[in-house]
């Protein structure tokens, strides 16, 4: 088949917020599988390296100008691009972050076909985004997290909706086949559960554990997106429970997303690197999808000491579990997966490089099926 090229456009350098890291995976997975151009500008107003720096001139006129003429302002500087493309694909978390593509100048019409995938929907702010959302129209398709949004998000676009699950670099994040010693005891990052939290801390504290949870709040991302995504992996691969919770719970501090469940990307680092996932899970149709095997995620009550100690008793489901959710990840949770997934709707074929890739996936999980006593080794 002739080449393909595709056009991938992303925030994650607009906004270094730790989210964004999702953001910068998917698209540092699919450029290694398609031949692509990423189209991933800092924000002008913003420079992560020198936060007191003063934005050059004309960006602070143009911003100026658009904000009297109550026009977006842009945080991406202009784009020009030079070439056309088969497939293109903007990847974002907000819903206000369509705006941002005017800057990227003719990126639709240099596109045969085009496509945005949306991490956060939440119909709430729909009406207050009606604007926005008629820009979907621009695409031939929507791909969206949380699919509970689709039916209320398809009154502001006629563009067909899907929803389509995140998903991790699970080739960086398996244990198999070096099995690293699971020397965290305990691992959040991110959201947590107050109330847990001070149980597990107390726990921590009387039974001599390591509990590693975020410390820090708010804070923008320091290093190259790989450094953070490598620790990450490295992080969790190494921990033997790994705290995961449901967006929509009452401790999560969404407000945006009232009762709605929606699927976030936490459950497919902690399985892929193999912990056992305890918390609480979304009662949506996606995480019954995606995580369909027994034990993928433990519930955690207001007791986790008992449970904790019941788990420890019984080492050959804990090495079920890790085994699960290793070979699960790797048959099913790679971006891979996920861009064969956007293909398909598109009708276009995996590359050569893709299929390598999947193939690559599968006889790591064959290695885990035949090797549990390596994996049973970091309990």
């Amino acid at each position: 088949m002739t080449e393909r090229h595709c056009l991938l456009m992303a925030t994650f350098n607009m906004d270094v917020r730790a989210w964004s890291g999702v953001i910068w995976e998917f698209v540092d997975v699919i450029s290694q599988i398609e031949s692509a151009d990423i189209v991933a500008p800092s924000n002008r107003f913003f420079d992560k390296d020198n936060p007191s720096a003063v934005p050059p001139l004309r960006d602070r006129l143009d911003a100026k100008l658009r904000s009297m003429a109550g026009r977006h302002v842009a945080r991406m500087p202009v784009t020009i691009l030079d070439r056309d493309y088969d497939l293109a694909i903007y990847v974002c978390q907000f819903i206000h972050e369509v705006e941002e593509l005017v800057q990227i100048r003719d990126w639709r019409s240099r596109a045969s076909k085009a496509a945005i995938f949306l991490l956060e929907t939440w119909p709430a702010t729909f009406p207050n985004e009606a604007r926005t959302l008629a820009k979907l129209d621009m695409f031939d398709h929507v791909f969206v997290l949380n699919g509970s949004s689709i039916p209320e998000l398809g009154r502001y676009t006629s563009t067909p909706i899907t929803q389509l699950s995140t998903a991790t670099d699970v080739m960086r994040t398996t244990p198999v086949p070096d099995h690293p010693q699971r020397v965290v005891d305990l691992c959040c990052i991110g959201r947590n559960n107050p109330e847990v939290h001070t149980e597990l801390l107390a726990l921590a504290k009387s039974q001599g554990m390591f509990y590693h949870y975020d410390v820090w709040k708010n804070q923008n991302v320091g290093e190259s997106w790989d450094a953070v995504r490598q620790w990450n992996a490295e992080l969790i691969r190494r921990s033997r429970y790994y705290l995961v919770w449901d967006p929509a719970h009452k401790t999560a501090g969404n407000r945006h997303a009232g009762h709605e469940q929606a699927l976030s990307t936490r459950y497919f680092e902690g399985a892929a690197g193999g912990a056992v996932l305890i918390g609480s899970a979304p009662d949506c149709s996606e995480y019954h999808a995606e995580f369909d095997w027994a034990d993928a995620v433990i519930p955690l009550g207001h007791n986790p000491a008992s449970l904790i100690a019941d788990l420890e008793n019984d080492p050959a489901r804990i090495s079920r579990i890790r085994t699960q959710n290793i070979t699960q990840s790797l048959r099913r949770h790679d971006w891979a997966h996920r861009w064969r997934r956007i293909l398909d709707v598109f009708g276009m074929a995996p590359t050569a490089t893709h299929i390598a890739r999947e193939h690559a996936l599968e006889a790591r999980a064959c290695r885990a099926d035949l090797h549990k006593e390596n994996i049973s080794i970091g309990l």
